[in-house]
């Protein structure tokens, strides 16, 4: 009874700010503010899933619960608010230990003694002083005296069944019985086409925000700079600690110049405070800590795994910095314990590690002092030529698909190696990365990039590989300026390619430059030309007994005499073409011809076969997340639903077009002009059908909603029953002149009214949230009330409804 009432006058049950008076002399200054359950001084942000699970942790079986994580990410202040979540259910209360001023592991039992002296009270032992207690101990900051915590905490578990600890650890301690707890970093933007209330609620930014608003009380997330606050925090990689200290720089710098500065370094992440630990006021700082923890052969191989721009794997660690596979498993395997790489599975399904962004800018810092930082670079460049090569095999027999998963993860790699073999000067070299890569950057949309890359090898004027790379990278040259509209560029180009293919006797090449030579001419209406064009490309494929690209070849004269106004060609070459690309795993092509059949079902009046064809195109180029395909696949379901004419398919029109001229615009590329002209001609009409507020909002939602989220949305629409033509002729229903008896004899509510009017106008549930000032949620369940009263089994049915009524008044 005694010891509990000193602890109660310690302020650890009860009032929390009762009897605290001389508790920082007995225990310490971070201590007591631990045992006084203070609270971190801002509220915390993006943790309240990691608290109600940390919650059930500490209060359940677990005897040892470890928070890990990198330097920055939170530990210490996530364990400050779970200690005062719980505290109150120990009967003894909680007792902080602050570890990082130790500097030998021998010291950690003495100082939990000196922190638990009050709970102990007469005995002098832990183990006998702890026996009966129970209390959450809590060791903080244990990385650097890990043995002797493992050591004392092993011992004690053993014999205290009342005791839980909580310890926060750069590495878990490993001994048995421990429970971890990863504390990663907050989540990022996934996508800027989010509404701006949806991205300012996204934990990294609003940490942001909220330190922001602390020195420059003025800031505000806005449209303009939305974009630049979500690639800072990108940059600093989601870490609590960094995002407080970027903020902070706001008092001198804008975002954009904010973020031009994190690209240069750590230098800017640092801020000098009276009560916070040195490695705590500077990204640098919190790094060093836990690199001055390392071996010396976990330094060398971290601060050489600096020169992968992106992930690698356990393969490309050991080629590149010259280590045994198996020694190098072993350090990959200490350094992620230690918090200073990180793991996932890659597209291939095998395991790939990284460096957070800070963590490599410190490495990269290291890298650029050591002895042998240019083989380093060397040898990295040279495994990213290997990687190329080996990715290209995948193109052969047109598994683009294959190729891509390849290069998607080490395109970062790709862009470092090119920039350093430029710098050396290795321009032949540089020139065969760039060429080995053109397929990926035109299939992933990196239409400039691409371009720049070999137009700068190309201008350098110092290649001397001449022959077949030459020939490849004009022909690669000119297939991206087609892409980005860039005519004259593009014919230049394959007209040097078709020239040096000759000469080498490469017909294989020459008919592939000769094929998108004619294409040029296609789109810039000579017809005549592009038909001797491709009919020459044609001929060498056959001859090299190429059948799929001689397909493909098909596909284009086909489109040529559909341009003089002759489509009988277009189905017979859809046909011999399309079983080709198939059965050789082409899904790029053969994806762009099924929506070319869908468009020809559409011409011949086919509607419903028209819609399934090009939905069905449609979902599978946003998941194959095909950048040149998508938009022509969302266009051309456009196209087909516009042709329904009724107010709900308008909608949908529109809003998958503004989505294709959003990817089109992330890309900086350019539509084919004959697409172009089609699309144009319908969103004329489809303004004229639907009204500016309507046609406006749905281009808003095209805009911003997820792609799946927005073919989810669109997918009931087709081979829905067709509108009257009353219901295609109407403008929109009007909110404000809707009559009463609109909705006679129904149960509909005032509210639910006005959700039946926003759902005709084409309003998206989240639109409908935003305009009532109402949880999306909230929405959401008005939306499925009308349904069941009215006894439709979709919205599409509600609009149908309430858009006959009105017209019917």
């Amino acid at each position: 009874m005694a010891r509990q009432r000193d602890i109660a006058g310690l302020g650890l049950r009860g009032d929390p700010q009762a009897g605290s008076c001389g508790l920082s002399e007995r225990i310490g200054p971070a201590a007591a503010a631990w045992a006084a359950g203070v609270r971190p001084p801002n509220r915390m942000v993006g943790r309240d899933d990691d608290r109600a699970a940390l919650r059930q942790i500490v209060q359940g079986a677990a005897q040892l619960v470890t928070l890990t994580g990198p330097a920055g990410t939170g530990k210490t202040r996530l364990a400050q608010a779970v200690v005062g979540d719980v505290r109150a259910g120990f009967r003894d209360g909680a007792w902080p230990v602050e570890l990082a001023s130790l500097s030998e592991s021998s010291q950690v039992a003495g100082a939990v003694t000196a922190a638990c002296r009050v709970v102990l009270g007469s005995s002098s032992n832990l183990h006998d002083g702890l026996r009966d207690s129970e209390l959450l101990l809590v060791l903080d900051n244990c990385e650097h005296v890990a043995d002797g915590v493992a050591e004392l905490l092993t011992s004690l578990l053993s014999h205290c069944r009342g005791l839980r600890v909580l310890t926060t650890s750069r590495q878990p301690l490993q001994i048995y019985g421990e429970r971890l707890y990863p504390v990663r970093p907050l989540p990022l933007v996934r996508s800027l086409r989010a509404p701006l209330a949806e991205i300012a609620a996204v934990p990294s930014v609003a940490l942001f925000g909220q330190r922001a608003r602390a020195v420059a009380p003025d800031f505000a997330l806005t449209d303009d700079n939305v974009s630049d606050v979500a690639e800072i925090c990108r940059l600093v990689d989601g870490l609590p600690l960094a995002i407080e200290l970027a903020a902070t720089k706001l008092r001198l710098f804008g975002p954009p110049a904010l973020l031009a500065r994190l690209h240069d370094g750590l230098d800017i992440l640092r801020l000098e405070l009276t009560d916070v630990p040195r490695r705590q006021q500077s990204m640098r700082a919190a790094i060093l800590w836990g690199y001055q923890l390392l071996t010396e052969e976990e330094r060398h191989l971290l601060i050489r795994l600096g020169v992968f721009a992106g992930g690698f794997t356990a393969a490309a660690a050991a080629d590149v910095v010259q280590v045994s596979q198996a020694r190098g498993d072993e350090l990959l395997e200490a350094l992620l314990d230690k918090g200073m790489l990180t793991s996932s599975v890659g597209a291939d399904g095998e395991p790939r590690f990284d460096q957070l962004h800070t963590t490599r800018a410190f490495c990269v810092e290291q890298l650029r002092s050591a002895d042998d930082e240019q083989e380093v670079r060397d040898r990295h460049a040279e495994y990213v030529l290997r990687l190329v090569a080996d990715a290209g095999q995948d193109l052969y027999g047109g598994r683009l698909a294959a190729y891509v998963r390849r290069l998607t993860s080490d395109l970062a790699d790709a862009r470092a190696a090119f920039q350093h073999l430029r710098v050396r000067g290795d321009t032949d070299a540089a020139l065969a990365l760039a060429t080995g890569i053109w397929r990926f950057m035109f299939s992933q949309g990196h239409w400039s990039e691409g371009l720049q890359m070999l137009e700068q090898t190309l201008g350098d004027g110092l290649v001397r590989a001449g022959g077949r790379l030459n020939a490849d990278a004009f022909h690669a040259a000119g297939v991206l300026a087609t892409a980005l509209g860039k005519y004259a560029c593009a014919e230049n180009y394959q007209r040097r390619a078709i020239a040096a293919f000759h000469d080498l006797g490469e017909v294989a090449g020459e008919a592939a430059a000769l094929n998108c030579q004619g294409n040029l001419a296609r789109l810039r209406g000579d017809l005549q030309a592009a038909r001797r064009l491709c009919e020459q490309s044609l001929s060498l494929w056959r001859a090299v007994e190429a059948p799929r690209a001689a397909a493909l070849v098909l596909i284009d004269l086909a489109m040529i005499s559909m341009r003089r106004g002759d489509v009988s060609a277009i189905d017979e070459a859809i046909s011999f073409a399309l079983p080709l690309l198939e059965e050789d795993g082409d899904d790029w092509n053969a994806l762009c011809v099924r929506a070319l059949a869908g468009l020809m079902a559409f011409r011949r009046g086919d509607q419903q076969k028209a819609e399934r064809i090009c939905q069905s195109v449609a979902s599978e180029a946003v998941e194959m997340q095909t950048h040149p395909g998508t938009p022509f696949a969302l266009e051309a379901l456009a196209l087909v639903l516009a042709g329904r004419r009724r107010p709900p398919t308008d909608l949908a029109a529109v809003r998958l077009i503004a989505a294709a001229g959003s990817i089109r615009a992330e890309t900086q590329s350019y539509a084919c002009a004959e697409i172009l002209t089609y699309v144009d001609r319908a969103l004329q009409h489809l303004r004229q059908r639907l009204g500016t507020v309507a046609f406006d909002n749905a281009c808003i939602a095209g805009k911003t909603l997820p792609l799946p989220t927005l073919l989810d949305e669109d997918a009931g629409l087709v081979e829905q029953p067709a509108w009257t033509e009353a219901a295609a002729r109407t403008e929109r229903v009007d909110a404000n002149r809707t009559p009463a008896d609109v909705f006679h004899g129904t149960t509909l509510t005032a509210r639910e009214r006005e959700v039946v009017v926003l759902v005709a106008n084409g309003l998206t549930n989240r639109q409908i949230a935003n305009r009532l000032n109402i949880a999306e949620w909230t929405a959401t369940n008005h939306v499925r009330h009308v349904m069941r009263k009215l006894g439709m089994p979709s919205r599409v049915h509600v609009a149908q409804w309430v858009t006959q009524r009105y017209l019917a008044q």
